[in-house]
């Protein structure tokens, strides 16, 4: 049983880690929301509990196969380990992602700054590059 609770603190602790670095991109971006931090806080706590259950449900149980696949039976157990490495490595590739992100962005402020590294350049100038107003010779509509 020690085995499953220090899955869950993991899990929950790659959850935590998500909800932070996305809830500080979205302090960056201005779009920080305290009702969606919340949300994501609560999703995480509810699906560690929910991955402890399933764990502790496969425990007591052993002898359930809960997939079949060719002959292989795999019970309740080995599938909530399964599933457990799988929103392991899930949660951390998101984790990574925005870390990687976070590591590698600029810090400038946009109201200071003309733009930021990931817009694009503005090459118009005064309407120049602007795509051309279309003619009557390219109306689709057919002549009297």
């Amino acid at each position: 049983m020690e085995s499953v609770i220090r899955l869950v603190i993991g899990l929950v602790l790659l959850v935590v880690a998500n909800v932070v670095l996305g809830s500080l991109d979205a302090m960056f971006a201005g779009t920080f929301d305290w009702k969606r931090f919340w949300k994501g806080v609560l999703k995480g706590g509810v699906a560690a509990a929910c991955f402890a259950g399933f764990y502790a449900a496969g425990r007591l149980n052993p002898t359930i196969v809960a997939i079949d696949l060719g002959g292989e039976s795999i019970n309740l157990a080995t599938a909530a380990n399964a599933s457990m490495v799988a929103a392991y490595a899930l949660y951390a590739k998101e984790v990574f992602t925005k870390l990687t992100s976070m590591i590698l962005s600029h810090t400038d402020d946009p109201a200071v700054s003309e733009g930021t590294a990931s817009d694009p350049p503005d090459d118009s100038k005064d309407g120049e590059g602007d795509p051309p107003e279309p003619s009557e010779e390219d109306s689709p509509l057919p002549d009297d």
